[in-house]
């Protein structure tokens, strides 16, 4: 968490015709994964203005248990990378993180933090173009909160690594074949 609130690592809140995809494996720094809704436009546009939204271009809000993605009405399916992603099913999601490592550096603290953001940055920030006092009074509001306020800590967990495990698996033989009549 940044801050003014951002996420960092998140397209969406560096840009805001960007968005964050899906992500079945984190390999870099400016990777995050994040469960929400992206909403487009007619014209396929990232949109946080709900009157201009005519669907999702992303929509990877973990799912209740037993929920079946393959036969989810449109309304309430799973939209973009996560509905190919066969971890995200059924209220979980699994992700894979890859961190390249000198191993004589070691040992390794690795942290992971499950945040939950009510309103995210990149919503907030767009709300200021509107010439209403409702959307003033609401982006006053939260231009005055503290980052650590815009959202909630639900879980962190940490593991030390010793030594990483490298893993190199051989090349297997090619096999001789004879097709015969």
């Amino acid at each position: 968490m940044e801050e003014d609130g951002s996420i960092a690592g998140n397209d969406n809140d560096d840009d805001p015709a960007r968005f964050e995809p899906h992500h079945e494996r984190i390999g870099a720094s400016d990777q995050v994964q994040i469960y929400e809704a992206i909403m487009k436009t007619p014209a396929g546009e990232v949109t946080t203005g709900l009157l201009q939204a005519t669907g999702y271009v992303k929509d990877n809000r973990i799912t209740p248990k037993g929920f079946d993605k393959e036969r989810a009405d449109p309304d309430v399916a799973v939209h973009g990378e996560a509905s190919g992603d066969p971890s995200f099913a059924g209220g979980r999601d699994e992700v894979v993180y890859s961190v390249d490592a000198d191993p004589d550096r070691g040992p390794f603290e690795v942290t992971a933090s499950v945040w939950y953001q009510p309103v995210g940055y990149r919503w907030a920030k767009n709300l200021e173009e509107y010439d209403a006092d409702e959307p003033a009074a609401f982006t006053r509001m939260y231009g005055q909160m503290e980052a650590a306020d815009t959202a909630v800590l639900l879980a962190r967990d940490a593991v030390v690594v010793e030594r990483p495990v490298v893993v190199e698996c051989p090349e297997p033989e090619p096999e001789e074949v004879e097709i015969g009549e």
